[in-house]
């Protein structure tokens, strides 16, 4: 029986307008200095702890390589009172600069999914946790040393609430971590500015 064009056409008019009938709502997650789970790890002070700092950078300080002082951050956004069955349209983190901005060349930067639990208080570069290689993101350096940034971790939100993986954060860290004296800085959940901290929007129809 052929197909008849009326009906095809018809179907496809319901769909498309039942679909813009949805509406599009948001859940904002914004932690600050107590709910915070973010923290920066040290090279140069491999057993030190930094998730009290109102900063969250990715550096390379090194002098000539012979004394490494690479800094990189990790981040983590709890998300549990969004229901599992629910099908994110999209999903953001949103890192905002920190002054005196961004310094140096070659500021491309990279993330990684983290792969295992880490403490907030605890973390630091010695213990730092396993990431899924896989998961690798490359970003763009930044065009003036103001640059905010929006990540995308659609996939990652998606993944969590299907319990494909777990919720463990992601590391952040430069691209090219060997040549010296660059660096991109971030408010972190303890910045005293609330508009600054980092935030994560998930997008969703309803």
């Amino acid at each position: 029986m052929r197909n008849n064009p009326y009906v095809i056409l018809f179907l496809f008019y319901s769909l498309f307008f039942t679909n813009c009938g949805k509406e599009i709502k948001h859940w904002t997650f914004r932690p600050n200095e107590t709910t915070g789970k973010d923290a920066i790890i040290s090279h140069g002070n491999p057993l030190e702890n930094f998730s009290s700092s109102g900063m969250l950078h990715m550096l390379s300080l090194s002098t000539n390589d012979s004394i490494p002082n690479d800094q990189r951050f990790l981040i983590r956004f709890g998300f549990r009172t969004i229901p599992e069955n629910t099908e994110v349209d999209s999903a953001f983190i949103y890192l905002f600069a920190l002054d005196p901005g961004h310094f140096g060349k070659n500021n491309s930067f990279i993330s990684y999914e983290i792969d295992e639990l880490w403490i907030t208080r605890e973390v630091n570069w010695e213990n730092q946790p396993s990431v899924r290689e896989n998961s690798l993101k490359e970003f763009d350096e930044p065009i003036d040393e103001y640059q905010n940034y929006k990540i995308d971790v659609t996939d990652y939100i998606n993944n969590v609430l299907r319990k494909k993986i777990e919720n463990h954060g992601h590391l952040f860290r430069l691209k090219d971590e060997k040549k010296s004296y660059k660096g991109i800085k971030f408010h972190s959940s303890n910045s005293k500015t609330e508009s600054l901290r980092p935030k994560l929007e998930v997008f969703y129809q309803e």
